[in-house]
């Protein structure tokens, strides 16, 4: 068997559980230095609709399908320093803050984990040369049990964001 199409079958092993809930597509999960990583996909959806979606944190599980809610605390909206609360499939309430806004091309979710754990969650849209609007989720683990943390959640975090960001896609062609 090719190296390519044993990759192949490794990808569609782990990601077994997002096909059955819905068609995504594949690419590549870049990791970065430290315990970081990133995925992006090009669509042909206006960065203004996936930067809506991005900014309606009510309906987050649109396109995160293993969130049961997401909710921002009244008051703020969307915007720097907002405090709320999501929570996923067999996973506590998870306190998250918006660390910072750049209006329209950038924003970063500190999601807040028991024993002062941190995990970053980076959206930011990427130049491309071909007309489509190319956007990328960057997650980076933080804290002194970041190792093992990383070493614990690395796997289903990849695998749920690269289904994030294609379910996003889908959405997001869908309602342009």
């Amino acid at each position: 068997m090719g190296k390519s199409k044993l990759l192949y079958l490794t990808r569609a092993i782990l990601l077994l559980p997002g096909l059955l809930t819905a068609q995504v597509e594949t690419g590549e999960v870049i990791d970065l230095p430290g315990r970081s990583f990133k995925y992006s996909t090009t669509t042909s959806a206006s960065k203004s609709t996936i930067w809506r979606l991005w900014t309606d944190v009510e309906n987050w599980k649109k396109f995160d399908t293993l969130l049961e809610y997401s909710s921002l605390n009244e008051g703020i909206g969307f915007a720097e320093g907002a405090v709320g609360y999501l929570k996923a499939e067999g996973a506590p309430r998870t306190r998250f803050e918006i660390r910072e806004v750049n209006e329209a091309e950038s924003f970063l979710v500190q999601l807040k984990l028991p024993l002062y754990q941190v995990i970053d969650q980076r959206r930011y849209f990427e130049m491309n040369n071909t007309g489509g609007t190319t956007f990328t989720h960057e997650v980076s683990f933080r804290g002194g049990l970041s190792p093992i943390v990383y070493f614990l959640l690395r796997r289903i975090y990849k695998r749920e964001t690269q289904s994030v960001v294609e379910r996003l896609k889908l959405v997001a062609e869908a309602e342009n």
